[in-house]
């Protein structure tokens, strides 16, 4: 069909112009709804509703857990408006003394007044800007990122600052994420018996499971066709940012599952060879496309096998394969397969 049946209006082509280096996509920060984030999500919100006091994930590097997080919150935004999110980097290089945590805490809030002198009066401190953040709805959610890093001291910390809140009539839920070394950590934790610390933050534990199948990927692609904007208040989605006549003529994402997963070499209704594709990658991947073909958009445009094979290799998907065989051959030998917990 005649490219000129087809009309996208001069602002939206300014737009594209202007904003494209900022673009979510184009930067990597976009967040990105797939089947792992989507059950993790659906799973908080069950604890928050229930009052449950929470639960961990582990995952190997890149899996996407800093884009759950990023839902995370704008779901509690969304579903509990008035609730606080605090999200704190676990740091394993941090002294571990009290003082220190709080201060680091603090500091991951933003928090701008003097520190308090004296630990007492320093745990008072930050226990009240904890409160403060969720007051409107006494609801406080805890995510704890990298949490392979902390000690068991500290996890008793943290649990003092949470029956504070709790003694106030609070709601306080806790999700922790961290990598393969959480496994190990929860299990000392339980031989110990320490059924305080296994109970407040570890009671359910799941594998956050990289993108395994193409049906893991059809609700993040067709997010990028409907359900996502930008600039914010434009009413344009990813895809049509992008690729603005091919849009106009029809052209979806959410049509190119296939291709998708045939370039990562999964498939479409089983599991792929191997463990899966971390989120990282098929983020990337979608942004070296975007480069690859920005000035090649045009009504009946689609991508080629070819430009979705470049896309995955720029991505740096390839590189680490011989890396990730090596580290499932490690978690095999070691037990830590999801199934054996």
């Amino acid at each position: 069909m005649n490219a000129n049946f087809f009309s996208v209006p001069s602002e939206l082509l300014r737009l594209r112009e202007e904003y494209w280096d900022k673009h979510p996509l184009i930067e990597g920060s976009a967040v990105l709804p797939t089947v792992p984030i989507g059950w993790v999500v659906g799973l908080v919100l069950r604890w928050a509703r229930r009052q449950q006091a929470g639960g961990a994930f582990w995952a190997d590097p890149r899996t996407g857990k800093s884009s759950c997080i990023r839902a995370i919150k704008r779901v509690v935004v969304d579903k509990f408006p008035g609730a606080g999110v605090l999200v704190y980097q676990a740091k394993s290089d941090l002294v571990c003394a009290e003082g220190s945590l709080i201060q680091d805490i603090l500091h991951s809030m933003e928090f701008e007044a003097k520190a308090a002198r004296g630990l007492p009066n320093q745990r008072e401190q930050l226990c009240r800007a904890m409160f403060a953040l969720g007051a409107a709805r006494r609801h406080l959610f805890l995510v704890i990122d990298e949490a392979q890093c902390l000690h068991a001291i500290q996890l008793e910390w943290f649990k003092c600052y949470i029956n504070f809140l709790v003694e106030r009539n609070y709601r306080v839920t806790v999700v922790m994420f961290g990598q393969h070394e959480l496994v190990g950590m929860r299990h000392r934790i339980t031989m110990r018996g320490r059924s305080d610390l296994h109970f407040r933050f570890m009671e359910h534990f799941f594998q956050f499971e990289a993108i395994v199948c193409g049906g893991d990927l059809a609700p993040l692609l067709a997010a990028c066709d409907e359900a996502s904007e930008y600039p914010g208040g434009s009413g344009v989605s990813y895809t049509r940012f992008i690729w603005p006549w091919a849009f106009e003529a029809g052209y979806r994402l959410a049509d190119q599952s296939a291709a998708l997963c045939q370039a990562f070499g999964m498939g479409m209704h089983g599991k792929m060879s191997g463990e899966g594709v971390a989120m990282e990658y098929v983020a990337r991947t979608l942004s070296e496309l975007a480069e690859l073909t920005r000035t090649r958009d045009a009504a009946g445009f689609i991508p080629s096998s070819d430009d979705w094979r470049d896309a995955v290799a720029r991505s740096g998907y390839s590189d680490r394969l011989p890396v990730q065989r090596h580290r499932d051959a490690e978690m095999m030998e070691t037990g830590l397969r999801r199934d054996a917990l």
